[in-house]
């Protein structure tokens, strides 16, 4: 192989690496990946909950799914919205609105109280009941 042919050949992988993104229709930001839900509160006490939740973010779309024992996932998808320290996630579809997360609704109106680059704590009321439900996330590598 040829110099030049090396030099082309070198050119259209830095081309293509840098044209790769994983990031469908622009940055999100700080909110771009995987967040484990560490703990939830009802009212301050601490709520038990059977498996682990993790919330996901990508352009406008929001996952959030249940992950328990060795083979069981249970996932629902929603839209979100950031506005401040206001966070709107909802699920449009309450037909296929499949998780079972305390204090998690169709349409959930959170605020965020803190943030850092690997940790979020949202706070949000229950509409039915005015319960105050705390959810502690870190962000997953």
């Amino acid at each position: 192989m040829n110099k030049t042919t090396l030099i082309i050949l070198l050119i259209i992988l830095m081309a293509m690496s840098l044209g790769s993104c994983t990031r469908n229709h622009g940055d999100i930001g700080p909110w771009f990946g995987t967040w484990h839900v560490e703990q939830i509160t009802a009212d301050g006490v601490p709520q038990n909950v059977e498996g682990d939740y993790f919330f996901q973010f990508q352009s406008k779309v929001f996952r959030v799914s249940r992950v328990y024992g060795h083979e069981n996932l249970v996932e629902s998808y929603g839209t979100w919205e950031e506005n401040g320290d206001k966070m709107a996630i909802s699920f449009p579809d309450p037909d296929v609105f499949y998780i079972q997360m305390p204090g998690l609704e169709t349409h959930n109106d959170f605020t965020v109280t803190t943030t850092s680059s690997r940790g979020v704590t949202f706070t949000k009321i229950e509409s039915s009941t005015g319960t105050t439900y705390t959810y502690r996330l870190g962000k997953n590598p």
